[in-house]
């Protein structure tokens, strides 16, 4: 549904009503700004609005001002007209509107005709813009993003770890990478089933977040699976914070009254490696982890 809501900075109200009886016609639903407070004091949030009508005249407001007003995002602004009500319009501020970005500006001679249909055809493309961008982010979280756990999907993980790969090889710096498993999920899923099974690894996962190192980067690998990178880290101390993670993890009560049982694999990049190595190793670890009677942690 397109906003039908517009912004209109005027030098006084009798202009404004003016414009207000004009769009409330076609349905749009104005407010309106009269002076330097009432700009300053805007209450309106942008995506309440369509668009934002300027008097070219107005001086409590540069055209750079209302363009800050009117930004979204770094590069999505609503969409700002101008227009020029004067016998003879000042050119200069045409080519100011246009070098800032602003998306039309009116001359006269005009009639009301033509500033409605530049008002609704900049709205509806304002509208099919927004729309698009809000599917496209969409897009770009699904696949960037797990959706069950919430860390970052395998597939952006790879390119996480190709990356530091190279940058330990360029700047001659550690990192290791952790991989763990929730044991007893199978279990849990299959006396609780798998909805319940879901509700545990995304509770568990929230969990890890919140006990790893913001540098760090986690990933949900597959099933109860979860890759941690830890850059700048040498083996040493991955091992001493999988000690860490496991001594804390494993006293949450998530799992309707038992305990996560877990294993880790941990492995240091190497020169040479490529992620599905690195994760091969750390892999072979965490099945030699998982043999263990006592820790359950393996170093590749």
């Amino acid at each position: 549904m397109i906003n039908k809501q517009i912004l209109i900075l005027e030098l006084n109200q009798k202009n404004f009503d003016v414009l207000e009886g004009l769009f409330e016609k076609e349905g749009y639903k104005s407010y309106p700004v009269v002076d330097a407070e009432s700009f300053k004091n805007i209450s309106l949030k942008n995506e309440d609005l369509a668009l934002i009508v300027v008097n070219a005249h107005v001086e409590y407001a540069t055209v750079q001002e209302v363009l800050k007003h009117a930004q979204i995002s770094a590069s999505f602004h609503l969409p700002v007209i101008y227009v020029d009500s004067a016998k003879e319009h000042d050119s200069k501020k045409l080519v100011e509107c246009f070098k800032a970005g602003v998306n039309d500006y009116i001359k006269k001679p005009f009639n009301s005709q033509e500033i409605l249909a530049r008002v609704k055809y900049h709205s509806e493309e304002f509208h099919r813009l927004y729309e698009y961008k809000i599917r496209v982010d969409k897009l770009g979280n699904l696949a960037t993003i797990d959706q069950l756990s919430k860390t970052t999907s395998k597939m952006q993980m790879q390119a996480v770890l190709k990356h530091q790969i190279h940058y330990c090889k360029r700047y001659t710096t550690k990192a290791t990478v952790m991989y763990l498993r929730l044991l007893n999920i199978d279990k849990f899923i299959g006396a609780f089933g798998l909805p319940s099974g879901e509700k545990v690894i995304s509770k568990f996962a929230k969990e890890l977040k919140n006990s790893i190192r913001d540098a760090d980067v986690i990933s949900r690998w597959g099933g109860a699976d979860f890759v941690i990178l830890l850059p700048n880290t040498e083996v040493k101390s991955a091992e001493f914070i999988s000690k860490k993670l496991k001594t804390k993890l494993s006293n949450m009560t998530i799992m309707n009254g038992a305990n996560p049982e877990l294993a880790f694999g941990v492995s240091e990049l190497k020169n040479d490696d490529d992620p599905q190595e690195v994760i091969a190793r750390a892999q072979y670890a965490l099945d030699e982890a998982k043999k263990q009677t006592y820790g359950k942690i393996a170093i590749a």
